[in-house]
């Protein structure tokens, strides 16, 4: 029934990179296929970064048969008096959350990433079957007072890195998500981190 209902949602005729047919997943149909996406993603066999997602500040959007999904980590805040949070991303990356796309394939230099490089989910009910893909995201520093967004997806080494710009916003969620479009087929992810910066993820719709 879940698998059903993921379906419904991401399945109508309209396109997500289509400014004027966009909807935000809300209410139930948000707190389902983000239960879904995450029972999903708990058989995979390996993460590049561990998680500890909060499912209740997902934020998702659909359009037709594609769709995107964000569920942030819990963890991802960065107060100025936080020192140990500030000490341990000098040295490692901080998990921002999980993406899950649906007929969405970020790119990389303006080149839509290979399959070989997306890790890639069935969910299937029934005689229906879509393939999903999954992204870790993640900050790291670039330089000692640059950052940027660091997108893995198939195997443990980054899929594609994104430098970041300033973009303050008192009061902000630590993570936001909204979608732009560029294109008759494509479009950008834009994401708002910690009130401060902001990242911008290409993507192109998959064809038919």
């Amino acid at each position: 029934m879940k698998t059903k209902l993921l379906l419904a949602l991401l399945a109508s005729t309209a396109s997500l990179v289509c400014a004027e047919e966009l909807q935000r997943l809300t209410g139930d149909e948000l707190t389902k296929a983000t239960q879904l996406l995450v029972e999903a993603g708990a058989r995979l066999e390996s993460q590049p970064l561990k998680l500890e997602l909060a499912l209740d500040q997902a934020m998702g959007f659909k359009g037709g048969e594609v769709g995107a999904l964000l569920i942030p980590d819990k963890r991802f805040k960065f107060e100025r008096e936080d020192k140990e949070a500030r000490k341990k991303l000098k040295n490692e990356p901080m998990p921002v959350g999980q993406l899950w796309t649906s007929k969405l394939t970020p790119k990389d230099k303006d080149v839509a990433l290979s399959n070989d490089k997306l890790r890639l989910v069935k969910v299937s009910a029934n005689d229906k079957e879509l393939e999903l893909a999954v992204f870790t995201l993640a900050l790291e520093r670039s330089t000692k007072r640059e950052f940027q967004l660091v997108v893995y997806g198939q195997g443990s080494q980054p899929a594609f890195r994104l430098p970041l710009t300033m973009d303050k916003a008192k009061g902000a969620a630590s993570v936001t998500m909204s979608p732009r479009k560029t294109g008759e087929a494509s479009g950008v992810l834009e994401l708002a981190l910690l009130g401060r910066f902001k990242a911008e993820i290409p993507v192109v719709k998959q064809p038919e």
